[in-house]
């Protein structure tokens, strides 16, 4: 949505009717100061948000604050008793939908007997015009309105695509760390993956609760379950107090550290203290990997008591002791099976002898029996008294063994056979044996390797001290007056121990985090070993996914903001040097570097990498523009620069000649259409040329603005107006 025009009456130096009109391209109004650029500003300004600046506050303030002040004082001193009014109305035109909407704003105040009586509120009209159709119609509904202007300028948006010349030290703060963060967030959609990893942290946290309440659900032993439930809870709020702990610490570094380099900013010796400030830097990475390769084998060593089987060491004599009762065992096994074949084989001969006296069955039972009872062989009919040696013959045939004869395999050795489970232990303590042996070397390396990475630690600390109390000597030798480099030095020394004091409490809370996690999972081990039954497949499923999207939503927002980090510094860079590309001082490049915090700041660098100290006031805010259109470009597909335009007030007025032009080129490639209010080109007929002329600059209208007020009337602006002249 462009601007096509902008129609003024009575409105501050604007006396009587003017207006001007715009095109895709870079658009330039030019003027001297007091001429009327911010006043112009103001008119846009005041359409859609109903305000002003007012640079005696320093600040915007609504019509109900400044009143009548904003009417021509042409027109007040020229109007008699009635009304007095002034009014601004833009046409904004939607290429997309070719539809215009004209927006007015009017505050009309009454004169009586030469005073001026106020009234309290402006008056606001929106008119919508399909192009298309040629029909037009006045919006009425207040809601429908507010709208409009939103579609038309966004309010999160409008902080970077309408400011004046002094805001964009307030754009992006060299001393607000989260300044560029927030136009990141603003400017580009990484705001949706923010939503996004927020909604699969809530679906996963959902998907455990569900989980963990089936799993207390079949819980074999409810009381435990609520026991391991509630540690886990208390385990997880432990946890997050944490994180917040961290979240704040980092805060607290990025500022510490922020406030360091500001302090060296400000030497005059900058080359040894970009020295210094390499070297630090070094032995700052250096300590930053010793303390990630302590942490680790911190880490690894409670590990490896289960991995590496540490947790075995002084149980060598339990499997000598197993192997000694195992071997008891097996031999009382032996045994037992040698007398029950032994107690078979007797069995077996007694039946083979009486099957050689007589065949089975023969005589037939029932015979026997009657022998017995009758006490006479009925073979031989010879007499067999009772209990006689005779009879007792006899009554073998009906007490011998079974017919059929047993084997060892018949009769069990034992009720209950755990040879195998016995064996299998064994086997497994066998081969567990020649790793206990290796233990004590095992923990013996792992014990030097610490030790080795503290020593490292303690020198790089003893480095880093010597670098801070270079550093220190530094600022207490430069230039500046005792009481500054005092202050200076004894702040330094302060933020510095902050800075330090902050780092080490982050690893602490870092540590500390990772153990109560670690505890976390083995509270969860515990509650599903406690499951019987089987848990539904679905739920483990629902839960694993859920937890996998909170993953990939959380790493997916991480690599596409570093990929926009990745981008935005190559625009930068890009606009950064076309902008620059016409003066021959050092300019170094566009880094846009990470805090401890994760916000980023934009600072500039030499080849090297190493931050370029003492940058001029027109590189600073060189480097915040090509940042704040590095968003803008990096984003077209947004729509962000085709669909809005770029007004500023004064964003060269620190800048050079070869600055302004490189400036002048760039914002005309980067945005569809921008309005720039500029004194730069009103004395300067060559920059003015060249700005209406070069074939790299898309030119829009160009205005030239001067008042118009005799010489002898300078002393008030009762007769002021504003000449407005196009120039092409």
């Amino acid at each position: 949505m462009i601007i096509e025009k902008i129609e003024l009456e009575n409105f501050m130096c604007y006396a009587g009717k003017s207006s001007m009109e715009f095109t895709e391209g870079i658009n330039v109004i030019i003027g001297d100061n007091g001429y009327g650029k911010s006043k112009l500003y103001d008119a846009f300004y005041w359409v859609m948000y109903d305000q002003v600046f007012v640079p005696e506050k320093k600040e915007f303030q609504n019509t109900k604050a400044v009143k009548s002040k904003i009417i021509s004082d042409k027109a007040k001193s020229n109007a008699k008793d009635g009304k007095v009014s002034t009014s601004v109305s833009i046409t904004f035109h939607n290429l997309e939908k070719d539809n215009v909407y004209i927006l007015e704003r009017k505050y009309t105040a009454n004169i009586l007997d030469g005073k001026i009586v106020e009234t309290n509120d402006s008056e606001f009209t929106v008119m919508k015009k399909d192009l298309s159709y040629l029909n037009a119609k006045m919006v009425n509904d207040e809601e429908e309105k507010r709208r409009i202007v939103s579609n038309i300028l966004p309010p999160k948006m409008k902080d970077y695509l309408w400011f004046q010349g002094e805001q964009v030290e307030s754009i992006i703060d060299f001393n607000k760390q989260d300044t560029l963060t927030k136009a990141i967030n603003v400017l580009s959609s990484i705001t949706r993956y923010d939503e996004l990893k927020e909604i699969a942290a809530a679906a996963a946290k959902s998907g455990n609760t569900e989980y963990d309440r089936e799993v207390r659900r079949l819980s074999k032993d409810i009381d435990k379950s609520e026991e391991l439930g509630k540690q886990k809870t208390k385990l997880e709020e432990r946890v997050a107090d944490l994180q917040k702990d961290e979240k704040e610490v980092n805060e607290n570094l990025s500022r510490a550290e922020a406030r360091c380099e500001e302090l060296l900013n400000k030497q005059a010796d900058a080359q040894k203290v970009n020295e210094l400030q390499e070297r630090k830097k070094g032995v700052f990475n250096l300590l930053t990997e010793l303390n990630e390769a302590l942490k680790e084998e911190q880490f690894s060593f409670h590990r490896k008591m289960f991995r590496n089987k540490w947790v075995l060491k002084g149980t060598e004599s339990l499997h000598a002791e197993f192997s000694n009762r195992f071997s008891i065992y097996e031999n009382r096994k032996l045994e037992k099976a040698a007398e029950i074949k032994a107690t078979l084989a007797a069995e077996d001969a007694v039946v083979k002898k009486l099957q050689t006296r007589l065949p089975l069955d023969v005589p037939e039972p029932i015979y026997v029996q009657r022998m017995l009872d009758e006490e006479k062989c009925l073979v031989c009919d010879r007499e067999a008294k009772k209990y006689s040696e005779e009879w007792n013959k006899i009554k073998e045939l009906i007490d011998r063994p079974d017919k059929k004869l047993k084997t060892a395999e018949d009769e069990p050795i034992s009720k209950q056979n755990f040879n195998d489970d016995f064996k299998r232990l064994y086997q497994n303590g066998l081969a567990l044996t020649h790793r206990i042996e290796e233990i004590d070397s095992d923990i013996k390396e792992t014990l030097k390797k610490i030790s080795s990475i503290n020593t490292k630690i303690k020198d790089a600390n003893k480095q880093m001290t010597k670098v801070e109390e270079d550093i220190q000597k530094l600022l207490s030798d430069t230039s500046l007056t005792l009481d500054d480099a005092t202050n200076i030095r004894n702040e330094y020394s302060v933020q510095n121990k902050k800075s330090k004091d902050f780092r080490d409490n982050l690893n602490k809370i870092t540590q500390q985090i990772e153990h109560f996690k670690s505890t976390l999972k083995s509270v969860n081990d515990q509650l599903k070993e406690l499951v019987t039954g089987e848990i539904p497949k679905w739920l483990i499923e629902k839960k694993d996914v859920l937890n996998d999207f909170e993953s990939i939503a959380s790493s997916t927002r991480d690599r596409v903001f570093n990929n926009l980090i990745s981008q935005l510094e190559k625009e930068a860079n890009s606009h950064y040097e076309a902008m620059t590309s016409g003066n021959k001082s050092t300019r170094g490049q566009i880094k846009l570097r990470r805090l401890p915090n994760g916000n980023f700041m934009p600072e500039i660098i030499d080849n090297s990498g190493v931050p370029l100290l003492g940058s001029n006031t027109s590189n600073l805010i060189l480097v915040k523009l090509a940042t704040i259109m590095a968003i803008i470009s990096a984003k077209s597909n947004d729509g962000v620069v085709s669909f809005y335009t770029l007004i500023t007030d004064a964003p060269t007025s620190v800048f050079g000649e070869d600055y302004t032009m490189g400036f002048c080129k760039t914002i005309s490639k980067v945005y569809r259409q921008s309005i720039i209010m500029s004194k730069e080109f009103y004395k300067n007929q060559n920059l003015r040329n060249e700005l209406l002329t070069n074939p790299d600059i898309k030119i829009g209208k160009v205005f030239m603005i001067t008042p118009s007020i005799p010489e002898t009337e300078r002393s008030n602006r009762n007769n002021l107006s504003t000449k407005i002249e196009a120039l092409n």
